[in-house]
């Protein structure tokens, strides 16, 4: 809302929450839970994010979701959205789903490959999330005294110690850690909260990718000791919402004293 001034009233400006790689498995699941629970989370605008979606606005928007084309390794894409969401919301979350995954023996991945998992997984996670920060950081703190400003990258549990075969894409998502939790620390005293989620092996179609096309969860669950690799002793590869059901608590008023938190979700395979 704009005042009689032209300076926008807070208690009464919208919304926003963004949700990068929402037409992939996890994040497209985490975009549905939050707006089947928009109501605990403000009733905000939600903005789809993905390389996915065309540059204008694709099919199927509506009043309470907006589809934006997002690059995240590009800076000018990065700050097209957040300049377009800071123009007329007031920005409660940022859901980082945003990754790209490939693996394979650490001293055969190609140069191209490993450059690709670095721009998107690590500097695009610097992008969104330090844009993120500047965003909120730039827009009034009196609405947000109960700590209800979040961001929440989604990493790996490759991420959390070595993984034969996984090692390039395991080191871009520990440095997307490392990098939201540390900036955690810099915005806490604003109220932001900043937190991972590391989900294990899980039912989309990237790892169906990484498969081949065959289901491979049985092996998967079973560990393999020539990679001294554990399974999973819940017994079962996750399914997006399961994902989704931790990310909406860290961005929900639940977890509004969680942060630098780093929470795996992979049925114990990491033990951690």
């Amino acid at each position: 809302m704009i005042s009689p001034t032209g300076a926008r009233t807070a208690l009464n400006t919208p919304q926003a929450i963004i949700v990068t790689g929402a037409a992939g498995g996890i994040g497209s699941a985490v975009l549905t839970t939050l707006m089947h629970r928009s109501a605990e989370h403000g009733h905000p605008t939600f903005f789809a994010a993905d390389t996915a979606y065309p540059t204008a606005a694709g099919g199927g928007e509506s009043r309470d979701v907006l589809h934006r084309h997002l690059d995240v390794s590009d800076p000018g894409s990065v700050d097209e959205l957040f300049a377009e969401v800071a123009a007329g919301y007031d920005l409660r979350a940022v859901v980082h789903a945003a990754g790209v995954l490939a693996t394979g023996p650490a001293v055969l991945t190609p140069p191209a490959a490993a450059r690709e998992l670095f721009s998107v997984n690590a500097l695009g996670t610097i992008l969104v999330a330090s844009a993120a920060a500047a965003t909120m950081l730039s827009q009034d703190r009196e609405r947000w005294r109960d700590n209800t400003r979040s961001i929440t990258t989604i990493a790996s549990n490759a991420a959390n110690g070595p993984r034969a075969n996984f090692s390039v894409y395991g080191a871009s998502k520990a440095a997307a850690a490392s990098f939201t939790r540390s900036l955690g620390l810099e915005v806490g005293a604003a109220g932001i909260r900043c937190n991972v989620v590391d989900p294990g092996t899980t039912a989309t179609r990237m790892v169906e990718a990484m498969w081949g096309g065959a289901d491979r969860s049985r092996e998967a669950v079973a560990g393999d000791p020539s990679l001294f690799r554990p399974g999973i002793p819940l017994g079962r590869i996750a399914q997006p919402q399961d994902i989704a059901e931790s990310v909406d608590f860290l961005v929900s008023p639940r977890a509004a004293h969680v942060t630098l938190a780093q929470l795996s979700v992979d049925g114990g395979a990491t033990q951690r």
